[in-house]
């Protein structure tokens, strides 16, 4: 019975639980409804997204994250991805960086400033102006040397055709000291070289990268180290590129896990892995909801089972779990269409609002179960649970949701 002196929130209250009871169809699909469609925004369009970034974890107004973020906009250059190989083979470490390093200049939509030698070409038409003299005169007189060799192969297009040459130069070499026969008999090495890594290269799949310069002068193991980007007396070898923007830091960690898989497929044998910090902001991210996964299950199952054991039934427990997970929903979707993004912290909360939030379940069934076994009908032990204790529940959850700043945990910091 209705009196006089209810407060407006017992006013509200019984007219819901008469709601309720009267039409529990006008409520249960709506809510099925607005459920579907806020696991559509959270998981499909607009979707909610996972930032990695630690610049987002620093106060956007400390003044020397302010001057951080406006040198990255000056300075435009996104984090370095490092592949790194070891083994004791440097050709095989060679053969890897040569082979995963065409592979990233081709996804030049993802990946850009692809170092993995040093190459004078990288550094334009005038590199040999950063060549000391006496290297200059060196490399002029190798030149020389090999001129005729060069110049005679040079037209070969292919393995065949360089055969081809080589026969048709041995067929018709005069028996006498010339500057040709001299530069071709220095050449032999360099044959026996070329012919190696060829036959190496058949026994592997994918294209083969050139035999590099080592192969033609015999420069040694130390001109090997200086050409390519070595550690470790050439025992390490490094490949690095950047994502094109912020934005493709994921894809490109993703990307080049990809291709480093299938470098190896071709040159197996080594010990291969990536590093560098948009790695470990992606590894950081991944680990952790893989983690918040497996406790927000953990404590779904829990909180289930404990409900369960101390009612001593399935039916109610369960009603009620299936609620806190339509809850769960809401808040995502919300997160979704208000801050559209959780990072390494917020994403933690999922867990915590299973522990939180499954108290009020328990507290309206156990007044509900309350009043039924005081012989009440079912009408009027509904009124009761959702009038005088519906609103400690509204009180707890209001407090709850001050207590705990979603807006403020959610967003940039």
């Amino acid at each position: 019975m209705q009196s006089s002196t209810d407060s407006t929130a017992v006013r509200v209250l019984r007219w819901l639980s008469n709601a309720v009871y009267h039409y529990p169809r006008l409520f249960f699909y709506p809510q099925l409804i607005l459920f579907l469609v806020s696991i559509f925004i959270t998981v499909v369009k607009p979707r909610l997204e996972f930032d990695t970034s630690r610049d987002n974890l620093v106060g956007a107004d400390k003044a020397y994250h302010k001057n951080y973020l406006r040198y990255k906009k000056e300075f435009i250059a996104q984090d370095e991805l490092v592949a790194v190989v070891e083994s004791e083979d440097m050709e095989k470490n060679r053969q890897f960086v040569e082979r995963l390093g065409t592979r990233l200049e081709t996804e030049t939509n993802i990946f850009t400033d692809v170092i993995y030698n040093n190459d004078v070409i990288m550094l334009g038409k005038k590199a040999l102006l950063f060549f000391p003299e006496k290297d200059l005169k060196e490399l002029l007189q190798t030149l020389r040397d090999y001129h005729p060799f060069i110049q005679n192969f040079s037209r070969a297009t292919n393995l065949n055709s360089l055969f081809r040459l080589v026969n048709q130069q041995f067929r018709t070499a005069k028996r006498e000291e010339n500057a040709e026969n001299e530069s071709t008999v220095k050449a032999l090495p360099a044959l026996e070289r070329i012919i190696t890594h060829s036959a190496d290269s058949l026994q592997r799949p994918g294209n083969p990268p050139s035999p590099g310069l080592t192969a033609l002068f015999n420069a040694g193991k130390e001109a090997e180290q200086q050409i390519y980007l070595t550690f470790a007396d050439g025992r390490i070898y490094i490949v690095t590129a950047r994502p094109r923007n912020d934005d493709l830091n994921d894809q490109a960690v993703e990307k080049l896990r990809v291709l480093v898989a299938q470098t190896k497929a071709e040159v197996p044998g080594l010990n291969v892995g990536v590093t560098g910090e948009p790695v470990l902001e992606f590894d950081e991210m991944a680990q952790s909801q893989r983690d918040t996964t497996l406790a927000s299950i953990v404590s779904l199952v829990l909180v289930a089972l404990i409900f369960i054991y101390g009612y001593s039934e399935t039916g109610r427990p369960i009603k009620a779990t299936i609620c806190l997970l339509v809850g769960l929903a809401y808040t995502l979707a919300f997160t979704t269409l208000t801050v559209g993004h959780l990072n390494i912290l917020t994403i933690t909360f999922v867990p915590m609002l299973i522990g939180l939030a499954i108290d009020f379940g328990v507290h309206l069934i156990t007044r509900y179960e309350e009043e039924l076994r005081r012989g009440r009908p079912e009408q009027q032990a509904l009124d009761k649970a959702i009038i005088y204790t519906g609103q400690g529940i509204f009180t707890g959850a209001f407090t709850t949701a001050g207590g705990v700043p979603a807006p403020r945990t959610f967003t940039r910091s």
